[in-house]
């Protein structure tokens, strides 16, 4: 029970962040009933409102049950598995492939992280085991001892146990793969800010979000929120959130791109080298992932993957479609989420049969009234 109360005194720590994003739920159950209603109308489908932000779409006699990006494919166990990053690089490690050097760590056992910053020489990154998404208790660019504590409080906030990472140079990446098809790519920039001249980066983020909730087409479905994260890499660039930017000056926030918006998600579909993709689409065959989005930091995403050019980070196997369909060049709405539509009702997968259809096909069930 201390154990547990302690973490939850912990993430009072977070309480502005939760509020945020507190406001943010309603904005994304409207943005993915209206996804979901297109998509279905792309396929020939019917997309009806269910209870607890459940959607059921149906076509003819089977229906696919929905909720946000959650799609009936991958077993509980396969979720957690992936969902915990350590396990997922021994998988990756089995498989011959490179990972980024990385350590388990605690709140009360600094050491092994410590260990790995002063064994790389380079920045490391600190985030929750397993337990989280969307950047959630993520902290970039530590260079220094009160840096890892500050990120290991922030972290243990969401989990308990903690992973620190080599950060690794280059751009981020999600190449979204369904039954082992590559669907989508893009490029996903971290969130910027552009100066006014009167306004400090805390106003200028404030003023974001306000405009996020209220960007018709929606723009975004996160808060800008100057988390630990931000605060770091404001300070590597010397400023702080009461810094005033100048008129047209425009910066980088944070490192960690889940906060980011539709202009800074850029497709790249046709660049993904091809040894990237079909390396991916063999993973995904592999460990049995049907829906997955993999996370790649490169410095080139037209080149192989290797230690040099880039590596996997992450196999996401609850991936947000908002990424893919907030883009900075809008396609037609609905695009992925009809891809997916389409090969569920075409390969009859993740489906369940209508009642009337499981009626006429057990007619001795039928009550004579």
């Amino acid at each position: 029970m201390i154990r547990r109360a302690a973490f939850q005194g912990l993430r009072l720590l977070e309480f502005a962040a939760w509020r945020d994003r507190l406001r943010f739920a309603g904005l994304k159950r409207a943005y993915y009933s209206t996804l979901w209603a297109t998509a279905a109308g792309t396929v020939g489908a019917r997309c009806e409102p269910w209870n607890f932000g459940f959607l059921r779409i149906s076509r003819g006699s089977v229906a696919t049950i929905v909720r946000d990006s959650e799609l009936r494919l991958d077993d509980h166990l396969t979720l957690e598995l992936l969902g915990n990053k350590l396990l997922t690089f021994e998988l990756l490690k089995e498989r011959g492939l490179a990972t980024p050097r990385h350590v388990r760590f605690s709140l009360g056992n600094l050491k092994p992280a410590l260990d790995l910053m002063a064994e790389t020489g380079r920045p490391i990154v600190v985030k929750p085991l397993a337990g989280t998404g969307g950047g959630n208790g993520v902290t970039t660019g530590i260079t220094g001892v009160p840096d890892i504590v500050r990120a290991a409080i922030a972290a243990a906030g969401h989990d308990p146990d903690l992973l620190a990472e080599e950060q690794l140079e280059g751009h981020c990446y999600r190449l979204l793969y369904l039954d082992g098809i590559l669907i989508d790519a893009i490029r996903r920039d971290p969130p910027r800010l552009t100066g006014d001249g009167r306004r400090s980066i805390a106003a200028l983020a404030r003023a974001e979000t306000a405009a996020r909730l209220q960007a018709r087409p929606t723009i975004a479905m996160s808060p800008l929120h100057l988390d630990r994260d931000a605060r770091a890499y404001l300070k590597a660039q010397e400023l702080a959130p009461r810094s005033i930017l100048g008129p047209g000056q425009r910066i980088v926030v944070k490192r960690a791109v889940n906060q980011n918006s539709a202009a800074e998600n850029h497709v790249v579909m046709t660049t993904v080298h091809p040894s990237t993709v079909a390396l991916c689409s063999k993973l995904a065959k592999d460990l049995s992932i049907r829906f997955a989005g993999f996370d790649i930091i490169a410095r080139d995403i037209a080149r192989p993957l290797a230690p040099a050019n880039g590596l996997i980070g992450e196999i996401n196997t609850t991936p947000a479609l908002h990424h893919h369909e907030l883009v900075a060049s809008p396609r037609a709405p609905g695009w992925v989420a009809a891809q997916i539509l389409d090969h569920l009702f075409s390969t009859r997968s993740g489906l369940i049969a209508l009642p009337g259809a499981f009626a006429e096909a057990l007619p001795m069930f039928k009550v004579a009234v």
